[in-house]
């Protein structure tokens, strides 16, 4: 079920794209260019509810994970929480813009591909600097070429 879900999220900017250019629906085709805005400012609402109060929304993630949390890593969850704000925030002014300026193609291509290589790279960069920070480094894969190049780091 959720290969499914996945499988038809990546789909979904592709599917749009033969929907408009072959099919030509006879209502407002740009209407339908708008869901990944939508999906963007929902997540941005998911994560920014929890800058208000209570543990952020990385932080519960952390917890699943760790039990007790020091105040360094409780900060650098909530400022995570905030640059994936900031992230949903530019990247569904960047779909908006494209829904409703750019040629079908564009809107297909960053939709599609380039969003979600961004939102990897985010979460790649930030999961080198948590363990670049906290000395939690946990990929048995990844341990020997993350302490060649940061042996030593800031303390928790």
């Amino acid at each position: 079920m959720k290969l499914a879900r996945g499988l038809a999220a990546v789909a979904y900017p592709f599917a749009v794209f033969a929907f408009v250019r072959w099919l030509g629906p006879r209502w407002d085709a740009r209407a339908l260019l708008l869901a990944p805005v939508f999906v963007n400012l929902g997540l941005l609402y998911v994560f920014g509810r929890t800058l208000r109060g209570g543990p952020t929304l990385v932080e519960r993630l952390a917890l699943l994970r760790q039990p007790a949390l020091s105040a360094a890593q409780v900060s650098h969850c909530r400022t995570t929480t905030a640059v994936w704000c900031a992230f949903f925030a530019a990247n569904a002014a960047i779909c908006l813009a494209l829904a409703w300026f750019a040629e079908l193609w564009l809107w297909t291509i960053y939709t599609g591909v380039i969003s979600y290589l961004l939102g990897a790279l985010l979460f790649g960069v930030e999961w080198l600097v948590r363990s670049w920070r906290f000395h939690q480094l946990s990929a048995p894969w990844a341990d020997p070429l993350l302490r060649r190049f940061f042996p030593e780091g800031p303390a928790a």
